[in-house]
């Protein structure tokens, strides 16, 4: 079997081992849980050592009525803050009233799936990430229909992990340039509708799909088929003359849909085929409006 590697991850590999001097003890004390005092976070927290998140409020939050909630995950190496720069939302919650969250990962990464990124196995991120959402839902008014998982990269295949570990409580999720397993230790209990975003010239997680460190993970299409049947979603819905202007960088509208149903139409498993886009690329302004709307428009 032909182990393939890139360069670039080669070194992001070596970045995240040499950020790793923190105790096997810190991350035995995890138990999964968010912390729930409410301490105020320091300007410049310890991203690398600590679970650190931030809630945020529209400044017109009103406890008496019910907001969407959003999580959006970092991808490997990176860290709340850098998510928030990838996918910055604060004028888009104004906009549409939600609230959402950016948390940072232990060693800047996700155990997600054997894939990407479980290196160290001694922490349970989708148990820590399900709390900190039962958390959120029990300080604040939110939608207990309207919960929302997004991610790049690494937070992209933890978003389809949030999504089959926890299908009670997740509504819909938005990988970006991330996939799930190649074979799913199990099935999701309860349908998530699914919008995965993935560019063609991703050399990271590759359209095509791959192998990390002798693993494999899906082409971008076998995963969403494998969500599609997942969500039972048999109807095909004709998005052919949709086309978007996802990627900055990338010319003209360069983003196509594939969107399927299930019978009800209350659940959608959607792709959009970012030609020309690579591994981290930014939406532009009207393109995260377009995932925003998107998110909002799934319920439970």
């Amino acid at each position: 079997m032909t182990v393939l590697f890139t360069s670039n991850f080669m070194k992001r590999v070596l970045i995240i081992l040499i950020s790793f001097n923190f105790t096997i003890a810190s991350f035995s004390a995890d138990k999964g849980k968010p912390a729930t005092s409410k301490k105020k976070l320091t300007d410049k927290p310890k991203w690398e050592n600590t679970r650190n998140y931030k809630i945020i409020k529209p400044k017109s939050y009103d406890s008496k009525r019910k907001y969407a909630f959003i999580l959006s995950l970092h991808g490997f190496t990176s860290d709340g803050p850098g998510q928030e720069k990838f996918f910055p939302l604060a004028d888009l919650a104004e906009k549409h009233g939600f609230l959402y969250c950016f948390p940072s990962g232990l060693g800047r990464s996700w155990n997600a799936t054997d894939v990407c990124c479980d290196f160290l196995k001694t922490h349970d991120d989708s148990k820590y990430l399900r709390g900190l959402i039962l958390w959120a839902l029990k300080e604040y008014s939110i939608d207990k229909k309207k919960v929302y998982v997004t991610g790049l990269s690494n937070g992209g295949f933890m978003s389809y992990r949030m999504a089959q570990d926890h299908s009670d409580l997740i509504t819909a999720i938005v990988p970006i340039a991330g996939v799930g397993f190649k074979k799913w230790p199990k099935q999701p209990r309860n349908p998530v509708s699914v919008l995965h975003i993935h560019g063609t010239k991703d050399n990271v997680i590759k359209w095509d799909g791959g192998w990390i460190i002798g693993r494999q993970y899906p082409s971008a299409k076998e995963n969403f088929e494998n969500w599609r049947k997942f969500n039972k979603c048999d109807k095909a819905v004709d998005a052919s003359k949709v086309k978007i202007d996802l990627a900055k960088g990338v010319p003209s509208k360069e983003t196509t849909i594939t969107r399927y149903k299930n019978k009800d139409d209350t659940v959608t498993t959607e792709l959009w085929q970012v030609t020309g886009g690579g591994h981290v690329t930014p939406p532009t302004k009207e393109a995260r409006e377009r995932i925003i709307k998107w998110m909002l428009a799934q319920s439970k």
